[in-house]
Parts: C-alpha cells; structure tokens; sequence
C-alpha cells in the first residue's frame, strides 16, 4: 500500500505494470478499485504494454476523507492526480477519466497539457461542456440528498438511489459525500475545449441516465473521437469487454 501526501491529505496510489504510463481516475462514490481493478482493467491494460497507476481521490477508497465542500471540487481533485504524479516522477502519461473522474481529467488535459499525452474520458456526457440535461449543477444536488438519508432512498430514481448501495458497499463515508456533492465542478467552456491539442477519445453508453451522452463534447475537441456503447448504462461501460479494448488499443 502507497500514499503520498497533498497538502493535508493522505492519497492512496498503486501501480501495476510496466511500459507506458497511464492514470486511471475513478467515478464518485466508488474507488480504484470498485471501478477498475474489480473488472480486470488492469490486466487488460498490461497485456497492451501499458503500466498502470491507479489512485483514490480525496473521500473515497482508502485515502483521506475531509468533510468540508472547500475540499472538494475539479480543481482539489485533480491536485490528487498531480501529487500521485509527481510522487512517481512521471512527468507526462496517458489518462481514463470515469464519470466524475472524466471532469477531473478534462480539467487537467486542458490545464497542464504538457503532462498529458492522450485522454479517454468515459461514462460521461456534454455536460462537461454545459449542455443540459446532464450537467453536474443538476446531477450534484441530487447526490447530496442521497447522502443525508439513513436508510436506502427508494423513493428517488433507481440510478439516484444505487450510490445510496455504492457507499454503503465500498465502506465509504456519507458525510464525505455530501462535502463531495457540494464541491464546484464547472463546466468547461466550448473555447477552452477548442484548444486541447492531445488526441481525446470520449465513450458513453446509449442508455446513460446520469451523464447521459458526449458526442458534442467529442467534436468540441479538435482531436476527438466519440465511441457510444449500445444498450450499455452509467455503470455497466466499466464491465464492458468492448470498452476496455478500444481503450486498451487507442492508449498503445
């Protein structure tokens, strides 16, 4: 087990692998290892020659929890990603953003490109650029209600209510989410998305009720590319053989 420290914060960090790095940022709620490591993406990904580091960020898995929403936001959790970096030495990597981990990539293709060579950004949607529906303005609040309920909330949509289980499963802490859930997380806008110069690939699934789909998001980016993964959801892209695949061939 290996943590570096940013700022106050304990970041817990692995590494699997050799050859070409790439960083794998998890979704909310869940950990490196809930999203990634417990559906194969790593030997998946070592096969194509790519070596692997995964991390928590702040809140989740088994790095630190703080409380407080001045914790949270694009910007605190991508520092997480750039600590872990440094502690590695690596100056420039590929990266995979899952759902909320996809904001926090964006953000960093877009603010320290140097460090970035290529960008998959998956279980995500135009919302990352302020396209309604699917924002994270709308998506957050409702997160922040789940976390103030002591029992499963069946009464809110089945998509809302699963990271009700997400938490509860992984050992996650409720009062870390709400700080989470009441973090900023703004939108990128579509004349800083014009300027990213590295490849981004962006993958949704077709059935998406919570970041719903990207294809613009994708055409924002001069070197985009968009992947839409039939009758796949939110959650079920990270199961999906398909999507590690195109990933694992488009990072090698």
């Amino acid at each position: 087990m290996a943590y570096c420290k940013n700022k106050n914060n304990s970041i817990y960090y692995e590494q699997h692998g050799k050859g070409k790095p790439v960083v794998l940022i998890h979704g909310g709620v869940v950990s490196f290892q809930n999203n990634y490591v417990d559906f194969g993406w790593i030997e998946r990904l070592n096969e194509s020659g790519l070596q692997v580091i995964g991390l928590d960020l702040r809140g989740h898995g088994k790095s630190d929890k703080p409380q407080d929403a001045g914790s949270y936001g694009t910007k605190n959790l991508a520092s997480d990603v750039l600590a872990v970096m440094d502690e590695l030495d690596l100056d420039n990597v590929s990266v995979v953003g899952y759902s909320l981990g996809s904001a926090v990539a964006l953000h960093l293709i877009q603010a320290f490109p140097e460090r970035f060579s290529k960008a998959v950004l998956v279980a995500t949607g135009d919302g990352l650029i302020g396209l309604p529906p699917f924002t994270f303005s709308s998506l957050l609040p409702v997160l922040a209600e789940v976390a103030s309920r002591s029992e499963y909330p069946k009464d809110l949509p089945s998509h809302v209510a699963a990271y009700w289980n997400f938490v509860t499963e992984s050992g996650g802490n409720f009062n870390a989410l709400s700080a989470m859930a009441k973090g900023d997380y703004p939108p990128l806008s579509l004349e800083l998305a014009a300027k990213i110069k590295i490849p981004v690939m962006v993958v949704s699934g077709e059935n998406d009720p919570v970041l719903g789909r990207g294809p613009v998001l994708a055409k924002s980016i001069p070197s985009g590319e968009y992947l839409e993964i039939k009758k796949a959801d939110h959650f079920n892209l990270a199961a999906t053989g398909s999507v590690k695949n195109a990933i694992a061939t488009y990072l090698s």
